[in-house]
């Protein structure tokens, strides 16, 4: 079973009322078998977007219904050194996209994401997109 790494451009506009149909099927597909690695980063970031305490609550049980991704200690230097050669093959994008991306590429997973910089990555990496 493939594991994918649902970034949270992918999880608010499946959420979001009136967004995208079929990356909401796509979510709830991967949701309900089971194939969800959630990295804490993303958890944090859709954690702190909910509009009020009750959702927070109700968003955080959800959440913990996901297989949580924890990083090693060695995962750190391995972040620097892949965030220094994509910037030398001209890839500059954010800190948080580049984890997510080595996250992914590091466990065997594939991004669901709605963030160009994902697409640049793959196209100078061994990053696996959902399409």
């Amino acid at each position: 079973m493939d594991k994918v790494i649902i970034d949270t451009s992918a999880w608010i506009e499946s959420f979001r009322h009136g967004g995208d149909s079929v990356l909401g099927d796509i979510v709830r597909d991967l949701v309900l078998k089971g194939q969800v690695l959630l990295p804490g980063i993303i958890k944090a970031e859709l954690l702190r977007g909910v509009r009020n305490k009750k959702e927070f609550y109700r968003l955080d049980e959800l959440l913990k219904g996901l297989s949580y991704l924890s990083v090693p200690e060695e995962f750190w230097g391995k972040l620097a050194e892949f965030s220094f050669e994509l910037f030398r093959k001209g890839v500059v994008v954010p800190l948080i996209d580049t984890y997510i991306a080595l996250l992914c590429i590091e466990n065997g997973a594939s991004i669901l994401h709605r963030d160009k910089h994902f697409d640049l990555i793959a196209q100078k990496s061994p990053l696996k997109i959902l399409a």
